[in-house]
């Protein structure tokens, strides 16, 4: 497996403690992050993996209880991701992908009093993909996708507010060649301004 990534990211874990805690993120971002990836593949037994991500910030939380959980994400630079893959002879799966992010955050709670999240973007994530698979025993799959906010909350909470802004174009671009292959092809390109989740509750 080959990954080419470029990633400013939080990562916080909430142990159990007889006391909630509280916490406040804020992260960011006024630079571009490319990510590019280039790569040839031939005669290969099992699976193949390539990926080229772009993530300008990243959070992801997750722990038993809190007492308030505050995160905002902005987003003024530039994510550009690229993959461009030639494969072949594969007696495995393939996966490709190519994801161009500006704001990402996960929050996986037991329990939070209240939970807010903020995220803005302002300049292009575009994330492009060309390949050229044949010869493939496998399942086949070829992603580029380009997100500006998202956000995923799961579990109980006595209060959540989520405010999602896009100024931004949202670019996915996917030229895709398959050929020969034995089970089967999934092929997308998916550019997505504001993504919300909520669950558990």
């Amino acid at each position: 497996m080959k990954t080419a990534f470029a990633v400013a990211f939080a990562t916080v874990f909430l142990a159990g403690a007889a006391q909630a805690q509280n916490m406040s993120t804020n992260q960011s971002n006024f630079a571009v992050i490319k990510s590019q990836l280039n790569s040839t593949i031939t005669d290969v037994e099992k699976d193949v993996s390539l990926t080229s991500a772009a993530i300008a910030n990243s959070l992801t939380i997750e722990g038993s209880s809190a007492g308030y959980i505050n995160n905002v994400q902005r987003f003024f630079g530039d994510a550009v991701s690229e993959l461009n893959g030639t494969i072949t002879d594969v007696g495995g799966d393939v996966s490709v992908t190519s994801a161009a992010i500006a704001n990402s955050a996960t929050i996986n709670v037991d329990w939070a009093s209240s939970i807010s999240n903020y995220q803005i973007a302002s300049i292009d994530p575009t994330a492009t993909l060309n390949t050229s698979i044949t010869d493939v025993t496998g399942d086949v799959s070829a992603t580029a996708a380009a997100l500006s906010n998202s956000a995923t909350i799961d579990g109980d909470f006595g209060y959540l507010g989520s405010t999602q802004m896009n100024g931004a174009a949202v670019n996915a671009r996917a030229a895709v060649t398959v050929r020969d292959v034995e089970a089967s092809v999934q092929a997308t390109a998916a550019a997505i301004g504001n993504s919300l989740t909520i669950k558990g509750f």
